[in-house]
């Protein structure tokens, strides 16, 4: 399932202040909580825009590619290079 980055902010604002959103049907209240608990995580490890849905098939020049793999040979982990 898809959520909106809209309803991704919302649901991590009510975490924040102890607070589940509604469980919408079709999924498990577990499976979604555990799902609400991963965004809070991305947030926090590479800010709000990382709940943003990414542009697919993106084309990356050279310059690109190599920041990232410096990044990565760097220290920072493959997924924080990842969601950013």
């Amino acid at each position: 399932m898809h959520y909106s980055y809209i309803f991704k902010r919302n649901a991590v604002d009510l975490y924040h202040q102890g607070l589940w959103p509604d469980t919408p049907d079709g999924i498990s209240t577990e499976n979604f909580r555990n799902t609400i608990r991963g965004w809070v995580r991305i947030e926090e490890s590479c800010g709000p825009y990382a709940l943003c849905h990414k542009e697919h098939n993106k084309e990356w020049s050279p310059e690109e590619r190599y920041a990232l793999v410096a990044r990565v040979l760097a220290g920072e982990s493959l997924k924080s290079v990842a969601y950013s």
